[in-house]
C-alpha cells in the first residue's frame, strides 16, 4: 500500500463518528455557554425589567439543559430514544428564546454568541 492510500485511512477529527451520548454533550456545552454569556450579560444591566427577563431566558435554558442531562445519563436505548424524541419536539422551545434573547440583550455582539449557542444545540439535537 502506498503512503497515500494510508494517509486517505486515517481519521482526522471531523472523521470521529460520536456516539449519540457524546453528541448530546456537545449540545449541553453550547447551552452551558449560552448560560454563561447570559450570567455576564444580566451583570452587565442594572434595569431589573431586563434582569428579570434575562433571569427568565436562563431559567428555560436550565430546564433544558437539565433535560439534556437527564438523557445522557439513561442506559437504556428504548429509554434513550423517547428521550432525545422528546427533546426534539421542545427544540421549538429553544427558537423562541432564541428570539426573545434578541430583544432582550442590549449588546448585538453577545445576543448574537448566545444565540448561535442555542442554535448549535439545535442543530446537534436535531440530528440526534
Amino acid at each position: 500500500m502506498s503512503n497515500g492510500a494510508q494517509s486517505n485511512t486515517k481519521n482526522t477529527p471531523s472523521q470521529v463518528l460520536l456516539t449519540p451520548k457524546q453528541t448530546l454533550l456537545t449540545a449541553v456545552m453550547a447551552i452551558r455557554s449560552a448560560e454563561q454569556l447570559l450570567v455576564q450579560a444580566s451583570r452587565a444591566t442594572s434595569d431589573p425589567a431586563t434582569l428579570t427577563k434575562i433571569s427568565i431566558e436562563y431559567n428555560q435554558l436550565d430546564s433544558f439543559l437539565s433535560q439534556l442531562l437527564r438523557a445522557q445519563a439513561i442506559s437504556d436505548d428504548a429509554e434513550f430514544s423517547n428521550a432525545t424524541a422528546a427533546l426534539k419536539n421542545q427544540a421549538s422551545m429553544l427558537d423562541a428564546d432564541e428570539q426573545d434573547i434578541k430583544k432582550i440583550i442590549d449588546n448585538v455582539a453577545t445576543a448574537a454568541k448566545i444565540v448561535g449557542y442555542i442554535a448549535e444545540a439545535m442543530t446537534i439535537i436535531a440530528k440526534l
